[in-house]
């Protein structure tokens, strides 16, 4: 039965299953241009998803992993103008806020790498930035452990390398340090990253 957000966006059906090429082996979502029939808001998936898909991969990486129906479900409420310009850097913020999640904010890409560096940085996060076609969303999750070998290369400038999950559609392993992912994909200046803020 269609509900109230069914109607809201003008859809006539929900594509509630995602296609499994969409992930990656090891369950992250990477593909979003897989998505096309896939609803969220009054577009699809494929154009305006990244923000919900960036929650549902910062969820797993979290050990909290949920269906990606209900993360798209929840962030779909806080849409605005019907989605067409995807989501809100807040909302990402407030749903995640919501799941109990505390963050370090940045701003620069100097900020993304101080978040990285402090002690209580944990596990993921989630970057917001502009690509030179229009603005997304990608989680990154931090797989090396921070033992005394690496600590101080992680304090030095950032070059801890962190494995972006569909910044790149596709793209399983795609490894860069938070500096040469800014200067790889960044087109503008000012970025909005979030890292978890463990205990």
């Amino acid at each position: 039965m269609r509900d109230f957000w069914d109607w809201r966006f003008h859809r006539k059906e929900r594509l509630t299953e995602v296609d499994r090429a969409a992930y990656s082996q090891d369950g992250y979502l990477v593909n979003q241009g897989k998505l096309t029939r896939n609803s969220y808001g009054s577009r699809s998936s494929r154009e305006n998803g990244c923000g919900w898909i960036a929650c549902y991969n910062f969820l797993k990486a979290m050990g909290r992993e949920q269906p990606p129906q209900e993360v798209a479900g929840h962030m779909e409420h806080m849409l605005l103008w019907g989605g067409r310009v995807g989501s809100h850097p807040l909302a990402v913020w407030w749903y995640l806020h919501r799941q109990g999640y505390r963050f370090f904010a940045a701003f620069t890409c100097a900020g993304w790498e101080r978040a990285l560096a402090r002690r209580k940085a944990g596990p993921a996060g989630i970057v917001a930035y502009w690509h030179g076609r229009g603005a997304h969303f990608a989680a990154f999750v931090r797989e090396r452990e921070k033992t005394e070998e690496n600590k101080e290369e992680n304090q030095a400038g950032g070059q801890e390398e962190l494995r972006f999950l569909n910044a790149v559609y596709g793209a399983e392993n795609h490894r860069l340090s938070a500096r040469a992912f800014y200067k790889k994909y960044v087109r503008f200046p000012l970025i909005f990253v979030l890292t978890e803020r463990g205990t």
